[in-house]
């Protein structure tokens, strides 16, 4: 009990009990506190979604699908992330390529898309759009991009592009016909090499 007292007693102890306790208060401050670390902020929200990635080390055509699920009828645009590179791990396109992208949606809901290429996320890079019906009479919406997109095989590149979605908030007002529904957009990348 006497070796209780004197630590109780002993400056040092004083001291870092207080300045663990002020430690911990400033902790529970902060973390119940909205403390914004940027200077600047913006009003515009974005739902960014997790990134597909596409890795063209040859001639290929690939399909990689994203399904719009769970959506809502909101101001704010759904971003889905995909990359396109020419290498994966350490293996790495030996040959120059290029590519085309093209997407294709179902027609399930009254969706608005655009894509932009990374760091322009101003300009939307879709050249045309058409429409097609499989035998079922389903209708299918074609996004084609016109770019032509090189990758040098001397260098290893990653191509970032947005696929920006919007459910007008004007269809919020009946969810009866599209509460349930899902979207899937295939994104097709067509490889070809450099001749």
């Amino acid at each position: 009990m006497n070796k209780l007292k004197e630590l109780m007693n002993n400056q040092y102890f004083k001291r870092y009990s207080i300045l663990f306790v002020l430690l911990v208060l400033v902790g529970v401050v902060i973390s119940t506190s909205n403390i914004t670390y940027s200077k600047y902020e913006t009003n515009t929200k974005v739902n960014l979604k997790p990134a597909i990635a596409f890795f063209i080390v040859d001639v290929t055509n690939q399909t990689q699908s994203i399904k719009l699920e769970s959506m809502v009828p909101s101001d704010e645009p759904y971003m889905y992330r995909f990359d396109v590179s020419n290498f994966k791990d350490n293996k790495k396109a030996n040959v120059d390529l290029r590519y085309k992208i093209e997407l294709i949606t179902t027609t399930n809901m009254p969706l608005e898309f655009k894509v932009f290429k990374d760091p322009d996320l101003s300009n939307d890079i879709v050249s045309n759009t058409t429409y097609t019906t499989d035998d079922n009479g389903v209708f299918y919406k074609h996004l084609i991009i016109d770019d032509i997109n090189p990758m040098y095989f001397s260098n290893k590149k990653t191509d970032v592009y947005y696929l920006w979605v919007k459910f007008p908030k004007q269809y919020e007002n009946s969810p009866e016909h599209y509460s349930g529904n899902i979207d899937l957009v295939d994104i097709k990348i067509n490889a070809e090499q450099v001749v």
